[in-house]
């Protein structure tokens, strides 16, 4: 169960929250050559976004997120949550393609880690279809929501599960339940963080690194906390549309996809700012210029390749 976060082989296995392996990917050729694509695929954009990040000075300065104008304010919120997601998602296809073709697993034991982006219409949809389900496990370990059977019993049948609609308060309890343990679980990360920023020696080159070692811990906790409040304002929305007769068009996706882009974004700013200022004192920038992130594979294949200095066009974009 340690290393089966998701349930997969498991009773506690959420089928709409872990997506099953493509029917046509489950030979093992098949599916090695459908992740190896995934790697390509990925990786490039990994590598776009990075790039993104080591040109714009915003992320080397620490100049606010949203100085750049609202466009670019929003890919710059945007940009590191991309890259986690970008790159998590090659490395769990490099990971698959070792454990499947060595024959060590079996292909539909290597589900990809992501839902499908367009199940992420309402908020409750992005954090339980659309997004990783890697500490699902763990979030639902207590609470009122814990399971009465232990995790190794026999899964039951989808003939014999019985779906019953909870009580809202229980509802929005176990939802409340797990977003707090995932507050506590990033705060760990928040704690490594400032114990390497008390631990840097390093000279102050930026205004923020003479503030003296600030504390660090604990800056995650809202975003999570945030969440519920996002998806009770939602619930209260959708419900309202039904009592006055509303019925489901496309156009209730396209606003439901502007409403999850439009929130994440506002609720995880004011954590990937506060992340990025961390990172600066943590890792500072050297004397010159530079940033955290390194020269990417992309740069160096179009310099040397072309001729071309993908890294001096890139920040000719951005005025600061």
């Amino acid at each position: 169960m340690s290393i089966s976060q998701r349930g997969i082989g498991w009773s506690f296995k959420a089928d709409h929250s872990v997506p099953s392996v493509e029917p046509h990917h489950l030979t093992r050729r098949a599916f090695v050559t459908s992740r190896l694509r995934h790697i390509f695929v990925y990786y490039l954009l990994f590598e776009g976004v990075q790039m993104y990040i080591h040109c714009n000075p915003v992320f080397s300065t620490e100049a606010p997120l949203l100085s750049q104008g609202y466009f670019l304010g929003w890919l710059n919120i945007m940009a590191i949550p991309w890259r986690f997601y970008l790159g998590l998602n090659w490395i769990h296809s490099l990971m698959a393609v070792i454990a499947v073709g060595t024959t060590l697993y079996e292909p539909q034991s290597w589900p990809v880690p992501f839902g499908q982006l367009k199940d992420a219409y309402t908020i409750r949809r992005f954090w339980g279809r659309t997004w990783h389900q890697f500490s699902r496990y763990t979030l639902t370990l207590f609470g009122p929501h814990r399971r009465k059977h232990r995790p190794w019993n026999h899964t039951p049948s989808p003939d014999s599960r019985v779906k019953e609609r909870e009580p809202w308060v229980k509802s929005y309890t176990r939802l409340c339940n797990a977003f707090l343990c995932s507050a506590f679980m990033h705060t760990c990360g928040d704690v490594m963080l400032q114990l390497k920023i008390w631990g840097n020696t390093l000279p102050v080159t930026t205004s923020l690194q003479k503030a003296s070692h600030p504390n660090v811990v604990g800056f995650s906790i809202p975003f999570f906390l945030l969440q519920p409040v996002g998806v009770l304002v939602e619930d209260a929305v959708m419900e309202a549309g039904k009592r006055i007769g509303l019925k489901k068009r496309w156009w209730m996706k396209v606003v439901g996809y502007l409403w999850v882009s439009l929130w994440i974004s506002y609720s995880v700013h004011p954590l990937v700012q506060d992340l990025k200022n961390a990172m600066l004192i943590a890792y500072p920038v050297p004397e010159g210029g530079g940033t955290e992130v390194g020269v990417t594979v992309l740069e160096r294949v179009a310099n040397k390749l072309f001729g071309v200095d993908l890294a001096a066009i890139f920040r000719s974009w951005f005025v600061m």
